[in-house]
């Protein structure tokens, strides 16, 4: 059996915004780091587009889930999840509209069920495709790969982009843990 893509430090799309926890022990292609923006802060506001159902964030029947993390502080913005654009099916099975992509909203304020916006993200991405099996002779010259959406991108970030499924976890400052999107995306 080929060995499974390690990617070292996850979605290439968060390099600089998570640290990797224990990035010496890849376990089982499996790979989780904690969110901290540019200026260091790990306490965010969370805002959403999908359906809530219980804690966890779902699809709608217009668009997937888009997830964006606010730096409490210094009102930094960054996507940490886009349905649309990020996992295997985003990538190489599914077609989303402009207008899916680019228009959900509104976005809504995540509350936990003591009604606290503040939290501190992980997420963890799972890698089981062999990349290098399945699509290496797609590779062109270049170390491109072209995406269902016929945009080309570079095959080692597609490798890292195109995980198969994702989970995020927000911690509340009482030490609350709140899976908030759990999602098989292969």
């Amino acid at each position: 059996m080929t060995e499974i893509h390690n990617p070292k430090w996850g979605p290439a799309y968060l390099e600089g915004w998570v640290v990797p926890e224990n990035p010496e022990a890849w376990v089982e292609q499996e790979w989780t780091g904690k969110l901290r923006s540019q200026a260091g802060h790990t306490k965010f506001h969370i805002f959403y587009y999908g359906e809530l159902m219980d804690e966890l964030i779902a699809v709608t029947e217009f668009a997937p889930q888009l997830i964006i993390a606010e730096d409490a502080v210094t009102g930094e913005q960054i996507v940490i999840f886009d349905g649309t654009r990020h996992g295997y099916d985003a990538l190489l099975c599914e077609v989303y509209t402009k207008e899916q992509q680019n228009n959900r909203t509104p976005l809504l304020p995540y509350l936990d069920e003591d009604g606290e916006d503040t939290f501190e993200v992980s997420l963890t991405a799972f890698y089981n495709v062999d990349w290098d099996d399945e699509f290496a002779d797609d590779v062109d010259e270049n170390g491109q790969l072209e995406l269902i959406s016929g945009e080309r991108c570079n095959f080692e970030d597609v490798k890292r982009n195109g995980y198969d499924a994702i989970s995020i976890t927000i911690t509340s400052a009482k030490g609350l843990k709140t899976e908030i999107i759990q999602e098989e995306l292969a």
